[in-house]
């Protein structure tokens, strides 16, 4: 009875043991992407550059396969006129990322010629996301994911007072 009490335990200490690291393993998840959104970002910009520069659509549509289509609701065409009317020489600097999870927002600057003369500098933030299909970061290139989602902007609007209504409170 002993010798079997024995064998129970050490079955029961070994089925504990399979489960801890089943358990530890499942806590693992995806591992980040290989390039850091800073990275993908410079390299979306560049190829933008390049397109601006060599005024062809080759790289551009290379820049847009790093887009997050399904957040963007953007096809090429729309891509490429949109960058069709970025200037000439368009660099972009990339600072640093905050990274929560699976998105990521960029801290990006870059010049614009002022209608006064010379030129000034935008700074923005670009949002990130990974895309679990690929495992690797897609620029969420119209916003969409960064600050009030489109439900909340379409819920706010039909808050708002209709035309004709007074909205004093």
């Amino acid at each position: 009875m002993v010798l079997i009490l024995k064998r129970s335990n050490e079955f029961i200490g070994r089925v504990l043991l399979v489960l801890a690291f089943a358990v530890a393993g499942c806590g693992q998840g995806v591992s980040a992407p290989e390039d850091g959104p800073e990275a993908v970002t410079k390299r979306f910009y560049e190829l933008i550059s390049a397109a601006k520069l060599e005024g062809g659509t080759t790289t551009a549509s290379e820049a847009f396969k790093m887009v997050d289509t399904k957040i963007s609701n953007l096809n090429v065409n729309q891509f490429l006129e949109v960058i069709k009317r970025y200037p000439e020489i368009f660099a972009v600097e990339v600072g640093k990322a905050e990274v929560k999870g699976t998105q990521a927002l960029v801290a990006i600057s870059y010049k614009m010629p002022s209608s006064f003369g010379g030129e000034y500098t935008v700074q923005e933030v670009l949002p990130l996301n990974i895309d679990p299909a690929t495992n690797t970061w897609k620029i969420d290139f119209t916003g969409d994911t960064y600050g009030m989602q489109k439900d909340d902007a379409i819920a706010a609007s039909k808050t708002e007072a209709a035309p004709g209504q007074d909205n004093k409170q």
